[in-house]
C-alpha cells in the first residue's frame, strides 16, 4: 500500500491490476505493470493532484480486479464520476510519467523552443489574418 493513513492508502497491487486492464500491452507498447507505472509514479501524481487521493482508494475498493473490464470501467463512470475521473486521470498519469513510454510515443518532455516574432508562418504569409488585421481591433468593456 502507498503510504498516507489508513482511511486513505491505496492497494497498488489492487490498483495495478485495474491498470492492466486499462492499458493492456498492445501496438508494441508496454502494460501498465510492465514498466511498474502505479509503484513508480502514484506518490509522484496524488503529490501534484492530492484531490484525487480519496476518489482513487473509493475506486480501487469499489472495483473487484478479478472482474474488472473496460466496459466495467465505462459503468462505474455513472456509479461515481469522480472516482472514475480520480482512476482514470492517475493510471493515464503514472503511465505516461515512465520513460520507456515516452520514448516509445517519441514524446521527448517538454522542450525548450525559441520564438522568432519576425519569422511568419506560410499561413500568415497567405493573408489567412488579413480580414481580422483590416477590422480593426475590437472589444468588448469587462463587468464591473
Amino acid at each position: 500500500m502507498t503510504t498516507a493513513d489508513s482511511s486513505t492508502a491505496i492497494d497498488l497491487g489492487r490498483l495495478e491490476q485495474l491498470a492492466d486492464i486499462m492499458l493492456p500491452a498492445a501496438h508494441g507498447m508496454p502494460s501498465a505493470s510492465e514498466v511498474g507505472a502505479v509503484g513508480s509514479y502514484l506518490d509522484e501524481v496524488l503529490g501534484w493532484r492530492g484531490d484525487l487521493r480519496e476518489p482513487l482508494v473509493r475506486a480501487v475498493a469499489a472495483l473487484d480486479s478479478a472482474s474488472f473490464t473496460i466496459d466495467r470501467l465505462a459503468a462505474y463512470l455513472q456509479e461515481d464520476e469522480e472516482a472514475y475521473v480520480a482512476l482514470t486521470t492517475a493510471v493515464a498519469a503514472c503511465y505516461y510519467l515512465c520513460p520507456v513510454v515516452r520514448d516509445r510515443i517519441g514524446y521527448p518532455g517538454q522542450v525548450a523552443k525559441t520564438y522568432d516574432p519576425f519569422a511568419y508562418t506560410e499561413w500568415v504569409a497567405d493573408g489567412l489574418l488579413d480580414p481580422v488585421v483590416e477590422r480593426g481591433p475590437i472589444w468588448r468593456e469587462a463587468p464591473a
